[in-house]
């Protein structure tokens, strides 16, 4: 039988890496399940993590998109455009 391929979620992060389920974006406080909008990207996205380095380096993993198009998109968080206050997509995408 063959080994299995360890999930992304078994695989522990470099030394150093901090990652968190909350953080501040545009003056609003974003948890793990909040939506927001993306620039550039259709459909709206649900927030679920906030990744930092040692060097300085800073993202932010979302889960979502359009409808049907279910995708992970991790960017900085000047790419995000809004911060919506009610959450309208589906809870399972989390």
């Amino acid at each position: 039988m063959a080994r299995r391929k360890p999930r992304l979620s078994d695989r522990p992060h470099p030394y150093g890496w901090v990652e968190t389920r909350e953080t501040r974006v545009n003056g609003r406080i974003v948890v793990a399940g909040t939506e927001v909008k993306l620039k550039g990207r259709p459909g709206r996205f649900r927030f679920v993590k906030h990744v930092l380095t040692p060097a300085g380096v800073t993202w932010l993993d979302f889960i979502g998109g359009k409808t049907g198009h279910t995708q992970w998109v991790s960017v900085r968080e000047d790419a995000v455009q809004t911060v919506h206050r009610i959450n309208r997509t589906r809870a399972n995408t989390t």
